[in-house]
């Protein structure tokens, strides 16, 4: 399989916009995600575009390697806009992402508890032309 990156970018977007707090938005844009808020912090992002090919030799390795990173920014960045260790209650669950059934799973969690997920983004969706 070879993977569009910016079509994952675009649905990545899609998946993170409908789990964060209300007031922080993603969006998809040139290669990046992009993180802003409608109070206390300024826009940030990850490069997405830019960082794909760092996580292993093959596109699935990829895909859970940048899906992680993605995870792990944007969290950060609410949780700096928020003032709340998002989406924890007391501190920030772990950014995971695997590979299975086809589709990639991307959540944040510890010791096997799933804290806040996203929707599954098949494979298939991803492919390039």
């Amino acid at each position: 399989m070879t993977v569009d990156v910016d079509r994952f970018t675009r649905v990545l977007a899609q998946r993170l916009a409908a789990i964060v707090p209300a007031g922080i938005h993603v969006e998809a844009g040139d290669g990046m995600l992009r993180y802003s808020a409608d109070e206390h912090a300024g826009p940030s992002g990850t490069h997405m575009r830019d960082n794909f090919g760092v996580y292993g030799e093959t596109d699935e390795d990829n895909l859970v390697g940048l899906a992680v990173q993605a995870l792990d920014e944007l969290q950060d960045y609410v949780s700096e806009a928020t003032r709340d260790p998002w989406p924890g209650a007391t501190r920030q669950p772990r950014p995971r992402a695997e590979i299975r059934d086809g589709a990639l799973y991307a959540w944040y969690g510890d010791d096997g508890a799933t804290v806040l997920g996203c929707a599954p983004i098949p494979l298939a969706d991803l492919a390039g032309r």
